[in-house]
């Protein structure tokens, strides 16, 4: 009887070793998936803000370029402006250049016939004056004879004052022919002389508008280069937009791909947080419910930068849920979070978007998790006093910088922090 008790005994011993054992394995074996998956999710946070950041570059890379666009445009536009301005002088230049050509060629021509007039008016005043000295001279040689002559042959008094009449009279006009020859010739040599100077003044003018026009086309030129120059230079830019855009689309696709992988991925998580809850469950702690009281997570530090309840997260900028609190200070890095109370340690690693991660069981169905440390202090199954150091505060994981995540769950599902703790 006895000895059929001792069989019962072992083999419901065994029964119990062997279920325990097969316990322990699937909860070892959840956690090393779970392990795997933190791992890959960290992998791929690591990644969502290497896309975000390369975004941010990239946007900044394009507000810079829309600003050197802008800069060029206004380059571009004031250069026109000048260019315009420029060929509008240099129309009015040319239209004055040829009228003043047109000016210049008449008054060659001018010139030219007051030339002619001029030879003709010199030669006709030689000719006349070379008559009047053969005639003046005749007379002088013949005068005594000729006019005593003119005057005996007179028939009576009135032929005789006719005769002297016409004498004087033929005198007269000799020399008034000759005068007005040589008037006419004096006048044309004045009109000549004038017109000369008027030449060399147009011609002056001319020469000087055409050195205005020479400086003017060299300014078009210049400015038609550099407008070119702008051209190309925003041609540059906008192929640098039109490529950075380009870009941003693609990280845009990559960030969608990277969030739905980052999802699925949380979901597996939370899958297996459900699985190892279960399987905690089935451990049935050997830790009596806390009647020590909390204490605050991180002595000498009360500022709560982020507090329980739903937030705009500070790397995805989505709207979540903030399942604990955060605490932060100037010097807070490396400073020690301790244990709010006494308990045992059943996770101690480097946890996904936690980061270096600590969660104790403290008995009752509640835990206490401690996120984002540089490093952890303790080990997974270790026994814990309230106040015993469980991590160095820093930024690891999904963090904007050194602080505490602090969590409190019951039976698994989040519940705010300062109902037990408070600074």
């Amino acid at each position: 009887m006895l000895r059929k008790f001792y069989i019962s005994f072992f083999a419901i011993l065994l029964s119990i070793i062997m279920s325990a054992s097969v316990f322990a394995t699937s909860l070892n074996d959840a956690k090393k998936e779970l392990d795997e998956i933190s791992k890959n999710i960290k992998e791929t946070k690591n990644e969502l803000n290497e896309v975000k950041e390369e975004q941010d570059n990239v946007r900044k890379q394009l507000d810079e370029i829309e600003k050197e666009l802008e800069a060029k445009e206004k380059e571009l536009a004031t250069v026109e402006k000048k260019l315009a301005q420029t060929q509008a002088e240099l129309d009015n230049v040319r239209q004055e250049l040829a009228e003043t050509e047109e000016e210049l060629l008449k008054t060659q021509e001018r010139l030219e016939q007051l030339k002619t007039e001029l030879d003709e008016a010199t030669r006709k005043a030689e000719e006349q004056e070379q008559l009047n000295a053969e005639r003046l001279r005749a007379m002088y040689m013949n005068s005594t004879s000729s006019y005593l002559k003119l005057l005996l042959e007179a028939k009576s008094l009135n032929d005789l004052l006719n005769r002297i009449d016409m004498i004087i009279q033929m005198v007269t006009y000799d020399q008034q022919v000759f005068d007005k020859m040589v008037e006419y010739r004096n006048e044309v040599e004045e009109k000549t002389f004038a017109c000369a100077r008027q030449e060399e003044q147009i011609t002056q003018i001319k020469n000087e508008i055409e050195n205005k026009k020479v400086l003017l086309e060299q300014k078009e030129k210049e400015i038609k280069d550099t407008k070119n120059k702008i051209k190309k230079q925003k041609a540059a830019i906008e192929a640098a937009q039109n490529e950075k855009e380009a870009l941003l689309n693609q990280l845009s696709e990559e960030e969608a791909k990277v969030r739905r992988e980052l999802e699925q991925m949380e979901k597996e998580s939370k899958e297996l947080e459900k699985l190892i809850k279960e399987l905690t469950k089935k451990s049935q702690s050997s830790n009596p419910p806390n009647k020590n009281g909390y204490v605050w997570p991180a002595p000498g530090y009360t500022h709560i930068t982020s507090p329980f309840g739903y937030r705009v997260h500070p790397i995805t900028k989505q709207y979540k849920m903030h399942k604990g609190i955060d605490i932060s200070g100037s010097d807070i890095s490396n400073k020690p979070a301790v244990a709010a109370a006494d308990g045992t340690v059943i996770l101690s690693q480097y946890y996904g978007t936690y980061g270096y991660c600590v969660i104790i069981d403290h008995g009752g169905g509640i835990s206490t998790l401690y996120a984002h440390g540089w490093s952890t202090t303790v080990s997974a199954g270790q026994k814990v006093k309230r106040g015993d150091t469980v991590l160095k505060i820093g930024s690891t994981g999904s963090s904007t910088g050194p602080h505490l995540h602090f969590e409190v769950r019951k039976n698994g599902e989040p519940v705010n922090p300062l109902n037990y703790v408070s600074p």
